[in-house]
This record gives C-alpha cells, sequence and structure tokens, in this order.
C-alpha cells in the first residue's frame, strides 16, 4: 500500500481533544488548522493552531455539525487531511464518505465501518449473524418500533430493562424502567431524545442488571489487515450514564476473563476489517463472572490518556500513521505490554450537590499540578468561559503510577493541587470518591455514585481560613491607596476600637457567616506596600474571641487584566502556608474572594459585607446597579419610568438556579437597560435610577 502524506490536518473539534491533537501533530511537524464557532474565537485551542476559520454561530447545529462548512475550510486553506476527535461528527458516517469523496484523509475508520457498527441494533445483528460466540446482552433488537411490540418484547425479558437509542451514545436516549406501569411513557421519552439527538427514534430494549462493570477495549487496526488491542479500561464510575472517572487496568478483572475479552474485541475488529482507533465495550455481570458485548466506538476515546499512559503509545499518532498506510505489524504494538496502573478524573463544571447541573461562567484562575506523572487534557486557561453551548468538561487529570494504591494517592495530591477558582466544580466531590473505602477497595459498579457512594459537603470552614480573603483585599486596598499614604496603614482615632470585617461562607448546605477583628501592627514608615516589609496583625475570629491569632502576610504575588488573580503567602500562629486566590464579582461595597483550599480539594467562596447587596443604608449615587454574575434577568418588579423608593424591589436575576433580589439605593425614576428573559454577563449595567430634582 502506497504511503500518503499529511502535510496539514484541519482538526474538526474543538477545546481539549483540539488542544490534544495539536501537541501531537506539531511533534509530527504536520501543520495545523482548527474551526471556531463565534463564541470560540479566543479560545484556547484557537490560540495555539497554525491557522484558525471562524465557522459558524455558537450553537454546535450551526457549527461544529456542519459537515460542509468543513470540508470547504479545508479545501480553503489546503488541508489534506480531517481528524474529527470525538463527538460531534466523529462517528457519521456520511461525513466521512464526504471526507474521502473530496480527496481528503478521514483520521478515522472507514464510512462502511461506521455504518456497520455504529448503530446498536445492526452490530447486535451482525455479531449475532457471525460470531455467535460473542456474548450479547438479553434483549430486543428486532427491526418493528410498534409500541405494542416494544411493550411486549420488554414484558417477555423481565424487569428491570434498559430502553436505548439505537444510534445513540454519551448516556443520552436512556431510560431505565423498573415496571409495567412506567414503560409506555419511558418509551415514548427514549423515542423523542433519540429523534431530537441522534436523528432517528429507532429504540432497542436489553436485560438491565443491577450490578455490573463498564469494561471497554482499546483496539487499533491498520489498512494491512492487522488489529491489535491495546488493553482495557474500567469506565464503571458513572453519572446520569456518563462515565466521569476511569482506570486501567480494571481491577476487578481476572486474567481469564480479560483474555477472553481482548479475544472477542479482536475477532470483532477482523470481522470489520477495522482501522484507526475504536473501542469495544462490554458488561461484566460481576456476580456470575461473565461479559456481555454493549457496543463500538469508532472513534478516539475521551478516557485514552490512561491508555498511553499504561502503553507508552500516543493513539493520535498511531490513527495519524494508520491513514498514512503504516503497517502496525512494523512497531512495538505485536508485544505491548501493560505497565504500572493509570486513573482518570474528569474535571467538569457542575454541582455534584444539585443532581450534577452544570454551571456556566469564568474560570478566574486556573493552575495545574506540577507532580510527575500526571497529566492535564484541558481546552482552558485562566479566564476562559464555560458556555451553555458546550459540554461542561474543564479538564481530564490523569495519573500514573506503578501500583494502584500509589495512583489513588498521586491522584488525591492531583486534585489537592489543582486550581481552578471562580465557578462551581465537581472537584471537591472526586476528592471524596478517590478517599472512599469501596473505591479504594475495587469493588464498586456502575450504581456506584447513586446506590453506594456518600456524598457529603463540608458543613464548617474553619475560622483560620476566613483570615485569606481578608489579607488579600487588605492588600489590594492598601496598595492601591492614593490619598493619606503618610497615614499609618490601620491607624485610628479610637486607639481601643479595633477593624472588623464580616464574611459570608458558601460552604455546605447553609451559608455560614464569619466575622473577624483585627489589629493592624504598624511602622513609623506606615508599612507602605510595595516594599519587602511583611505585615503583622492580630485577628480575633467571634467564634474563638479570647484569643487573637498572630497573623504575618509575608508575600503577595497578584496579575491582573481583566481578572484579579495570584498568590497570598502568609503565617498564622507560626504555621506558614500559601493560597490562591481570585477576586471575583464587585457589586457596591461587597466583593466576592474565591480561594483555593487544598484540605477540601477545591475552592471555597467568600463575599465580604454581602448584606449591603440586598438592601444598602447609606446614600451611594455613584455606583452603577451591575450584574453580579452571569445572569437572567428573572423579573421586572416595578413598570419602567416609575417613581422608587430607597430600599425598594427592582429587580430579580437568577444565576446557576439561585434568585437574587436586587434593592434601590435612593429614591428616584427607574429606567431599566434589560428586559425580561435576557441573559447577560457579569458587571453588565442594568438599571438607572435619576434622582428626583
Amino acid at each position: 500500500m502506497s504511503i500518503k502524506s499529511i502535510e496539514k490536518l484541519l482538526i474538526a473539534n474543538r477545546g481539549e481533544i483540539a488542544c490534544r491533537i495539536l501537541q501531537t501533530c506539531k511533534r509530527m511537524g504536520i501543520s495545523t488548522v482548527v474551526v471556531y464557532s463565534d463564541i470560540e474565537q479566543n479560545a484556547l485551542f484557537v490560540k495555539l493552531a497554525d491557522e484558525a476559520i471562524h465557522i459558524g454561530p455558537s450553537s454546535a447545529a450551526d457549527s461544529y455539525l456542519r459537515g460542509d462548512k468543513i470540508i470547504e475550510a479545508a479545501k480553503r486553506v489546503g488541508a489534506n487531511a480531517i481528524h474529527p476527535g470525538y463527538g460531534f461528527l466523529s462517528e457519521n458516517a456520511e461525513f466521512a464518505r464526504k471526507v474521502v469523496n473530496s480527496g481528503i484523509i478521514f483520521i478515522g475508520p472507514t464510512s462502511e465501518s461506521i455504518l456497520t457498527i455504529g448503530d446498536k441494533i445492526e452490530a447486535k445483528n451482525l455479531l449475532a449473524k457471525h460470531l455467535p460466540s460473542v456474548h450479547l446482552i438479553p434483549g430486543y433488537n428486532g427491526d418493528s418500533q410498534n409500541l405494542d411490540v416494544l411493550i411486549h418484547e420488554s414484558k417477555k425479558i423481565g424487569f428491570p430493562v434498559l430502553l436505548k437509542a439505537s444510534a445513540g451514545g454519551g448516556g443520552k436516549g436512556m431510560r431505565i424502567v423498573h415496571e409495567e406501569s412506567k414503560l409506555k411513557e419511558a418509551i415514548e421519552l427514549v423515542k423523542s431524545e433519540s429523534f431530537q439527538s441522534f436523528g432517528s427514534d429507532r429504540i432497542l430494549i436489553e436485560k438491565y442488571f443491577e450490578s455490573i462493570r463498564h469494561v471497554e477495549v482499546q483496539l487499533i487496526g491498520d489498512n494491512h489487515g492487522n488489529v491489535y488491542h491495546c488493553f482495557e479500561r474500567d469506565c464503571s464510575v458513572q453519572r446520569r450514564h456518563q462515565k466521569i472517572i476511569e482506570e486501567s487496568p480494571s481491577p476487578v478483572l481476572d486474567q481469564d476473563l480479560r483474555q477472553n475479552m481482548i479475544d472477542a474485541a479482536i475477532k470483532i475488529g477482523k470481522l470489520l476489517k477495522y482501522t484507526s482507533a475504536g473501542t469495544i465495550e462490554f458488561i461484566v455481570d460481576i456476580k456470575e463472572n461473565k461479559y456481555y458485548f454493549l457496543e463500538m466506538n469508532t472513534r478516539l476515546q475521551v478516557e485514552h490518556p490512561i491508555t498511553e499512559f499504561i502503553t507508552g503509545l500516543d493513539l493520535v499518532e498511531l490513527q495519524i500513521l494508520v491513514s498514512q498506510g503504516y503497517d502496525l505489524s512494523r512497531s512495538q504494538i505485536p508485544t505491548l505490554k501493560s505497565n504500572g496502573h493509570s486513573i482518570e478524573c474528569r474535571l467538569y463544571s457542575e454541582d455534584p450537590y444539585n443532581n450534577f447541573l452544570p454551571s456556566i461562567g469564568k474560570i478566574l484562575y486556573f493552575k495545574p499540578s506540577l507532580a510527575p506523572n500526571v497529566r492535564y487534557d484541558t481546552g482552558v486557561e485562566t479566564g476562559s468561559e464555560i458556555s451553555v453551548y458546550y459540554d461542561p468538561l474543564i479538564t481530564k487529570i490523569s495519573v500514573w503510577a506503578s501500583t494502584r494504591n500509589q495512583a489513588l494517592q498521586k491522584m488525591r495530591l492531583a486534585l489537592q493541587n489543582t486550581v481552578c477558582l471562580g465557578l462551581v466544580t465537581n472537584q471537591q466531590f472526586l476528592l471524596q470518591v478517590m478517599n472512599d473505602p469501596r473505591f479504594i477497595s475495587g469493588k464498586y459498579d456502575t450504581n456506584f455514585i447513586e446506590h453506594q457512594f456518600s456524598l457529603s459537603k463540608n458543613q464548617h470552614i474553619q475560622g483560620e481560613l476566613g483570615i485569606i480573603p481578608f489579607l488579600w483585599l487588605w492588600y489590594i486596598r492598601e496598595k492601591q491607596r492614593t490619598t493619606l499614604k503618610h497615614v499609618p496603614s490601620g491607624w485610628r482615632y479610637l486607639r481601643y476600637k479595633n477593624f472588623t470585617d464580616e464574611y459570608i461562607v458558601y460552604s455546605g448546605n447553609n451559608d455560614q457567616v464569619l466575622e473577624l477583628e483585627y489589629e493592624y501592627h504598624t511602622k513609623l514608615d506606615g508599612g507602605k506596600i510595595g516594599n519587602s516589609n511583611e505585615h503583622t496583625f492580630n485577628v480575633w475570629i467571634k467564634e474563638d474571641s479570647d484569643k487573637s491569632k498572630h497573623v504575618v502576610l509575608k508575600d503577595v504575588i497578584i496579575y491582573e487584566n481583566d481578572i484579579v488573580y495570584g498568590s497570598l503567602r502568609c503565617s498564622i500562629d507560626g504555621i506558614q502556608k500559601v493560597f490562591d486566590i481570585a477576586s471575583g464579582s464587585q457589586i457596591l461595597r461587597s466583593q466576592e474572594v474565591y480561594v483555593h483550599c487544598k484540605e477540601l480539594g477545591g475552592q471555597v467562596k467568600f463575599i465580604r459585607n454581602k448584606k449591603k447587596f440586598y438592601n444598602e443604608n447609606v446614600e451611594d449615587d455613584v455606583s452603577p446597579y451591575t450584574a453580579p454574575m452571569p445572569c437572567k434577568i428573572l423579573k421586572i418588579l416595578v413598570p419602567q419610568n416609575s417613581k422608587i423608593s430607597k430600599n425598594e424591589s427592582i429587580l430579580t436575576i437568577e444565576s446557576m438556579k439561585i434568585e437574587t433580589r436586587i434593592y434601590s439605593r435612593h429614591d428616584g425614576v427607574v429606567k431599566f437597560l434589560v428586559k425580561e428573559g435576557d441573559v447577560v454577563d457579569a458587571g453588565t449595567v442594568l438599571i438607572k435610577i435619576e434622582q428626583n430634582m
């Protein structure tokens, strides 16, 4: 077979997988092109590529799912190959066919392979006919989609049953039904979801196993008839049928079961004459120690980094080499060995304590851990936006160690030292999983999160942590001070009365109020900010007011553009630590501060003087009425151009399912600059109040 040379490659994807493919292309000396939507013109993957082409509006349906635009973009810049990544068009047989027919190399399997195995019903029919030795999940995958037939077949299988979209993936279009009375409604819902997400309402029905593991085998095939495996991955920790933690090797497979599954996967790959990277997914009945074929993903998997860690391979490089005619039998793969243990955690912008609902907004500070054998696959940086348009994945964190116990310890350390401030994330939840006895034992199943894991949120923040936002804001205020700089900081006319500060702490199921009192030890020069002087305080925390804490602010590093973030080093009663911090929104005299807490494995959000946001009792004719966070205008409470009084309710905003009310700070005539239903960014001016003359 002739070797085809790839000189310029277009990546038909976005985010972390686009960045991942870019890294390999640069190492291989291949020029890169990415496509991007309206909202992503300044995204990290756009900055890293050699060229970037705008492809349409922010909605994926108008941009990343427009195969015609992507092919036209490749032709426009002379790209002779397209890598689809995962998701979007990666398993779209028609797109793969059109790419090849346009004279462009498709980095992936043939359109025939995608079509044959990509549909779950057709895949099962194929294996039942040609590979009867491969165990299939008992169920119905017939042609008839008549409601009465589906109900009859479900009852014949026996409850519980799992309804699945035939063309689905990623946990969408799936319902577990435990009783006949819920069946008709569930079938209608799955059909509707399937049609909306995948353009087909065909479903199949499977026996639902109460206790299973989800294990997949990584395959790689070439155009010379070779199909090899790269061992397995255990993907059993899931929420809403979507994977969030994976590991390799699987801690529950014995060698016989592992080999049987690998042999079955290779048989399927050879039956398809499969080329490129692909994954055969199985479920393992733990009680019977038996596996069943689930589906095949004809693309690169999200969790491929852990396979790369235990094998030393670069699966993207292999995909590119295979597409150029490379013979895998000449590589190390035929004699591949698995080395050590690897775990991957997906850090999402979502709230585990609110049914894992996604959150949106700006990342105020992102800083990965620098420990060895810790890998980050990400498409974000400080200042990146997590929008409503795409998956809320922030980064994949993968670790490698020689044993599983060591890998667990390394992942704990990585999660504790990953700084991601400004958004609600699942970081603390992931750390809790790493510390859960059942997960540590390896004896968990796909019901782990829903039924076996006790999700707890920290109920009380130690008062000492509240000293950190106080020091941060004190330092910023002093640095910005332009008047009376000759007066020592903290000087008071009433010497017996100390300064006080109050914060709302967002932790646990209830907000926590933290009050502190402080005394600044001034120097003759006033302790001016900007020199190397340390700043010393006595701080009393209300809950422990009898005893002051000796606090020394030693060093502060601040980065400022449109975001204020950095680090602070201080000593509290002789114990010195460094904290990563970011300033959030500011409204009137209220200021958000996000502090990374290693012990919790995530951020703690503080708001200074939050009560003034709700009801300001002083005249303020200067500060604008601005949105405190990205939010939706939920309700306008008074008419446009109406007369209002001080402290009167003006409007209600909603952000991340939380409603907040804005009040007037003085009498006047209100003029609204937004309308109900508007979605606005943090800092947007919402209203003006003109005072009566």
